[in-house]
């Protein structure tokens, strides 16, 4: 069975051809740009990345035929939509940190801890049940003549198939949907102040649409009883394609996934909704008894694409070189540590460890001697310092884990796979595909079509990990030396945070 599984993701829709749960190493990948016309504005729209679904599909479509499509997408987007299904506003992205002020308020009420029990979603920014109360607030007309607020996946399965659906995984991490009882959280909804009524159909991962419109059919050359499978969200799906299930055996069970793509995670699985005290780690389905905890990071491969773009003087005499692998090249020049720089990744805000829109990114340490390699090196070294305070948060939840399964982008680069063994003092067990939520994707799909029994199966087809990356003892010292210093900043420059947030606001 030939799959294209797809992840619409933030900065781009990739998609990726399976011969069951092999990845046959043909890909498609078209890129599309976060809008940003406000301060916190952080938007796509809907038609470009709905453009960019068909078009993936229709570069795997020329290398043969495809027999079923496999849908993943980026948690936590919203937009309104006419009763026609036309959008009336772009899509916000997990990125967009305008409802800063209706998060906070939504957590300092009486409602936060039950809302956040129920459905696993931290009360921040990103979630689409922060973005309803801002946009009802900040955008009352707008609010009030949208039919329907969904997802972008949503949207383009709409435009595709003219039909509201949404899986338990994507709705799971909307802030509306309740864990326990598997439908729309009446307190949530009260909250955003909206009724079911204006949000999409639940159905079960692994749903399989048919019957592609026209257009679809005109676009990516797919017959119109082609299946169409709704697999569930980008993060939960990386842990299915790493391997990682609940009941698994004791040794995956001690392990977490970290993935670092446009943003980062660590996650694990557990077999029921789990969520912590403090309000500092999310719940999320994947799929009946699978459950998927951990921390999500704004500052995953954000901040060295915002030093690709804007700074392309830092690669030097590298020009020809592709621009991340030369920004590793010039990152490498550096020691351990970049010569005591430390770089907070906080450019959109933070979700994991923080939990705070205001948040600001940082160098800290600066001095005469620190040059490129120095600069580059801290902000590769910062994302990582960064995750290895979400990882001691899911630590304290889900248990000690020994092992790190990496997925993700940044699994293409054997210089910050290393640097991340170094850092965390952990081995890292790479993927053999580092793709690992088109491959969770394409085992969904292929257990909904019948070429599983059950994920379990599916996840028994895949073929085991062999790269292991050792930690250097002497490296992790150095970065152990650093991680205290590291994570007390945050805290100390909160109050200076919040009035650099207040002066960008007026002064963008």
């Amino acid at each position: 069975m030939r799959i294209a599984a797809l992840d619409i993701g933030t900065s781009s829709t990739r998609a990726l051809l399976f011969e069951g749960a092999r990845h046959t190493g043909e890909h498609a990948a078209v890129e599309y740009a976060l809008i940003s016309e406000e301060p916190g504005a952080a938007e796509l729209d809907p038609a470009q990345v709905f453009d960019a679904v068909l078009e993936c599909i229709a570069r795997l479509r020329q290398g043969g035929a495809i027999d079923a499509v496999a849908l993943s997408s980026a948690m936590h987007s919203l937009l309104a939509a006419d009763a026609g299904g036309a959008p009336l506003t772009r899509a916000l992205t997990w990125a967009d940190s305008r409802a800063g002020e209706a998060a906070q308020a939504l957590k300092q009420s009486d409602e936060a801890e039950a809302i956040y029990n129920a459905t696993g979603v931290p009360l921040h920014p990103m979630s689409p049940l922060s973005k309803l109360r801002w946009l009802r607030e900040a955008r009352p007309a707008v609010f009030a003549q949208a039919n329907r607020f969904v997802s972008l996946l949503e949207f383009v399965c709409h435009r595709l198939f003219g039909t509201w659906q949404v899986d338990h995984g994507v709705a799971s991490s909307s802030g509306l949907y309740s864990l326990g009882a598997r439908d729309w959280d009446a307190a949530a909804l009260d909250a955003a102040g909206i009724t079911a009524a204006r949000l999409s159909k639940l159905v079960v991962p692994g749903t399989v649409l048919r019957g592609l419109n026209a257009e679809g059919v005109a676009r990516t050359g797919l017959a119109a009883d082609t299946p169409f499978v709704l697999c569930g969200s980008d993060g939960c799906l990386a842990n299915l394609g790493a391997g990682a299930l609940a009941n698994a055996s004791a040794a995956q069970m001690r392990r977490a996934v970290l993935t670092i793509g446009t943003s980062g995670a660590f996650r694990m699985t557990v077999d029921r909704p789990s969520t912590d005290a403090q309000m500092r780690s999310f719940c999320y389905t994947l799929a009946e008894h699978q459950f998927v905890i951990g921390g999500a990071t704004n500052g995953g491969g954000m901040p060295l694409r915002w030093l690709r773009d804007n700074f392309p003087q830092l690669r030097g005499g590298l020009e020809g070189e592709d621009p991340y692998t030369a920004l590793a090249q010039i990152a490498a020049q550096a020691t351990p540590g970049a010569g005591g720089l430390l770089f907070h990744p906080y450019l959109a805000g933070e979700r994991a460890p923080l939990w705070n829109a205001d948040a600001r990114g940082s160098f800290i340490g600066l001095n005469f001697r620190h040059g490129p390699p120095q600069l580059v090196r801290a902000v590769m070294e910062g994302i990582l310092f960064n995750l290895a305070m979400i990882l001691d948060v899911l630590e304290e939840i889900g248990g000690a884990c020994n092992e790190i399964l990496a997925g993700g982008g940044f699994a293409r680069s054997p210089f910050w796979l290393q640097m991340a063994a170094d850092l965390f003092g952990r081995p890292l067990i790479v993927a053999d595909n580092p793709e690992t939520t088109a491959q969770g994707a394409a085992l969904m799909a292929l257990t909904a079509l019948g070429g599983a029994a059950d994920l379990a199966a599916a996840v028994a087809l895949l073929t085991p990990a062999t790269r292991r990356i050792e930690p250097g003892p002497e490296t992790h010292a150095v970065y152990a030396a650093l991680q205290a210093s590291y994570s007390a900043i945050p805290a100390t420059l909160a109050p200076v945070y919040a009035e650099l947030s207040r002066f960008q606001r007026e002064h963008p």
